[in-house]
């Protein structure tokens, strides 16, 4: 095999990847952070469960950036009559009984869609973050 071949398998098998692995990292942890700054303000739980990883599998690069804070849906998409699309609760209001056993009522609350507000805010991050990325450094 000639050195030419050697040099466009390793750049197809190692420099690619590690490229585009670096790029979708950067681009997700911006994405990340930007969601942070979007979360409405609580206690704290919300705004520390959002995180982000990213992943290879054969050629296919993928990366996930979201909470698992069992409300964060809620608070995102909101609920009953605000909820996003028309797609919450419709017999309102409703009552619910909170930790200290206080009762509440509540018609829903309106979406504050942090995540995707970060996605959108990022898009030039995130082209920002591919741009180059095949470059083979010379």
């Amino acid at each position: 095999m000639n050195e030419i071949s050697l040099n466009i398998k390793k750049l197809i098998a190692e420099t690619i990847p590690n490229s585009v692995m670096a790029a979708l990292e950067g681009a997700c942890q911006g994405i990340e952070n930007k969601a942070v700054d979007n979360c409405p303000s609580d206690d704290g739980t919300l705004r520390g469960s959002i995180t982000h990883r990213v992943e290879q599998s054969d050629r296919t690069f993928t990366g996930y950036i979201g909470s698992n804070a069992e409300y964060a849906p809620y608070v995102h998409e909101g609920t009953g009559l605000y909820a996003k699309d028309g797609k919450g609760r419709r017999n309102v209001p409703w009552v619910y009984r909170d930790a200290e056993g206080n009762f509440h009522s509540t018609k829903g609350q309106d979406p504050n869609p942090f995540l995707q507000k970060a996605v959108d805010e990022s898009m030039d991050d995130i082209l920002r973050e591919f741009e180059g990325c095949l470059d083979d450094g010379t």
